[in-house]
């Protein structure tokens, strides 16, 4: 599989990667599935840098540990999967500073029922921490089995588990000191992987892909994985976004869109299957017109296509 460049040099980088070394299976989505013993595993791997994913002047040592493992964590959430197992290795510049972080990976995991199985610790200039976790997929309607992104089809109605955009709100006060805005705070600092809900989704869910780089990007790795279109006629703003976009002069609509690290989940859903289905409804898939592109549909029902590009950028 070829990931598409639109979306940014790190899928450039991806596609060498592919093409250079043995293949065991389709990558592409947010975890890698195996077969064992007739059954199927999720298997995701997430590596988090200090000054690229997170900043101790905004986090404490122990958020930085609860952060990242709930960033992972959300992968297996991604496919509807239960999370089991997890691998942790650690990076840095102090041996002391180790506990106090592993004591937020403890939070993340007990909070999961994710048991540790191994790991790694070494030195390195600044904090650097890695998480392999291991689950199953949940069972659904279908029987056991992952949800991937390219399952959306035209007609599939296009929901969120939650709103989109506190995290970036979060981190922007946090930056411009701005007093307040507590919950956009803790949205950021604090997140949750959507491994409550997974499996309910899972149950109608066509497609699925957390939010980690922003919802219009995740919106194109739906639409490509499918080959298809996607029309977004509503975008749900949260009350305390729109606050901040009053007190701040921002606009909230742009960081619903663009913002990204909330790990809610996206996914797709058939007519048949949308009166069960939970979250907050944004538009409908449609046929490929072209390019598979994501489209905002204003009142006036005139169509615009939602550039990819703002969200966040592993490289330059």
């Amino acid at each position: 599989m070829v990931l598409p460049n639109i979306l940014g040099k790190e899928f450039d980088c991806i596609n060498k990667i592919i093409a250079a070394l043995p293949s065991g299976g389709r990558i592409g989505d947010d975890c890698a599935v195996i077969r064992c013993e007739n059954k199927s595993m999720l298997v995701s791997v997430d590596t988090f840098v200090e000054d690229v994913h997170f900043s101790l002047k905004y986090f404490k040592l122990d958020e930085v540990g609860q952060r990242c493992c709930e960033a992972s964590l959300s992968d297996i959430a991604a496919m509807g999967g239960k999370a089991l197992y997890a691998t942790f290795s650690i990076s840095v510049p102090d041996h002391k500073m180790i506990d106090a972080v592993a004591m937020g990976v403890k939070r993340s995991l007990v909070r999961h029922k994710v048991k540790i199985i191994g790991g790694d610790t070494t030195f390195s200039k600044s904090i650097i921490l890695s998480f392999t976790v291991i689950g199953i997929p949940s069972k659904t309607v279908k029987g056991e089995k992952p949800i991937y992104r390219s399952g959306a089809k035209p007609g599939d109605s296009v929901y969120t588990s939650s709103y989109t955009g506190l995290s970036e709100g979060g981190l922007y006060a946090l930056k411009n000191r701005i007093k307040g805005f507590n919950l956009l705070k803790l949205k950021h600092k604090k997140p949750l992987a959507r491994l409550d809900i997974a499996s309910k989704i899972s149950k109608y869910a066509n497609s699925m892909i957390d939010i980690s780089d922003g919802l219009v990007s995740e919106l194109y790795h739906l639409a490509y994985a499918s080959n298809v279109s996607i029309v977004i006629d509503k975008i749900p703003v949260h009350s305390e976004l729109k606050k901040l976009g009053i007190a701040s002069k921002i606009d909230p609509k742009i960081m619903a869109f663009y913002g990204g690290e909330d790990f809610e989940l996206l996914y797709t859903t058939s007519k048949k299957s949308a009166q069960k289905t939970i979250g907050l409804c944004l538009g409908k898939v449609i046929k490929k017109n072209g390019n598979n592109c994501v489209y905002f549909k204003d009142a006036k029902g005139k169509l615009a296509s939602l550039p990819p590009g703002i969200g966040f950028k592993h490289f330059k």
